[in-house]
């Protein structure tokens, strides 16, 4: 299995469009601050506007993908100065919520969320609040333009299946998405960077692929032919956490999955399998990434 396929069913989030929105006129969507581990998502379908957050301003236009991995509150507004800010109507169609203003040239969006709880911070720096993707003038996203008109079809079709097929769909968007990141010259500060340093890739994929072995400093480096000292370099280069604290946080993830995916196993089989030899080790470790016991996690 590749990388970003081994990553996602590590991870599993849950993807979801929410919204279709046609503004036309002067208009304001805003956006309060999200639950750590939700990351909201725009697609600028046609037209373009303004997207505001933390004192900055940048223009958005047909093409671009908008994801806020810290769920910062931001604003989405039209180009649009003068009059009366238009009151947005809105109707649930039964698979998502359609807001509309009409007048002048309309902007069209689609708008969701990925869910990937407390483990955020493992995959995108904190030094990242705002990815801001323009696929209008690149010639590798066929594949994405495909997939957006069927999301937007589906999202207003309201035919048997459509609630299915949208949330399927929304699954590959993500994949689909972060496929396109890791491709860009430079990736999103976080995994998708360290994951896409050539000089790191053999090491990371092997720790990927079998996170419950005793890896060290030193085993890693030697993955990719490196001494300890530079590997060390050209990770810190890459990524914002140390290899190793990096290696918890990978175990961390998969436990948490396992626990609630596979509850016919005891905690300690979970601990076994994810690196731990013993259950104290483990549950301090859980508790110190997640503020509960994996008791507690998977009884939640």
């Amino acid at each position: 299995m590749d990388t970003l396929s081994h990553l996602l069913a590590l991870l599993s989030p849950r993807c979801e469009v929410n919204l279709h929105c046609r503004f036309g006129g002067r208009w304001q969507a805003g956006h309060d601050q999200l639950t750590a581990g939700v990351v909201p998502w725009h697609v600028i379908l046609q037209g373009e506007g303004r997207l505001v957050m933390g004192g900055q301003t940048f223009r958005v236009q047909q093409g671009d993908v908008v994801l806020l991995p810290y769920g910062s509150p931001h604003m989405i507004e039209s180009l649009v100065d003068w009059g009366q800010v238009l009151p947005v109507a809105q109707r649930f169609n039964g698979t998502v919520t359609e807001l509309r203003t009409d007048g002048g040239e309309p902007v069209e969006m689609l708008c969701g969320e990925f869910y990937f709880g407390p483990h955020i911070g493992w995959l995108f720096a904190d030094s990242q609040p705002l990815i801001h993707l323009h696929t209008h003038d690149r010639h590798d996203c066929p594949e994405l333009e495909t997939l957006l008109n069927m999301l937007v079809r589906e999202s207003l079709a309201g035919h048997n299946g459509s609630a299915a097929i949208v949330q399927s769909l929304a699954t590959t968007f993500l994949a689909l998405l972060m496929r396109i990141l890791m491709s860009s010259r430079t990736p999103p500060a976080g995994l998708l960077r360290l994951m896409t340093d050539s000089r790191l890739t053999a090491a990371v994929m092997a720790v990927l692929e079998n996170p419950q072995q005793s890896w060290t400093l030193e085993s890693m480096a030697a993955r990719s032919f490196l001494s300890r000292a530079t590997f060390a370099r050209h990770f810190a280069s890459s990524y914002h956490l140390t290899p190793q604290t990096w290696l918890t946080r990978l175990r961390m993830a998969m436990a948490a999955r396992l626990l609630v995916a596979h509850r016919q196993r005891n905690i300690e089989e979970v601990a076994a399998e994810c690196g731990f030899r013993s259950l104290a080790s483990f549950s301090r470790a859980f508790k110190k990434a997640y503020g509960v016991t994996p008791g507690e996690w998977r009884l939640r």
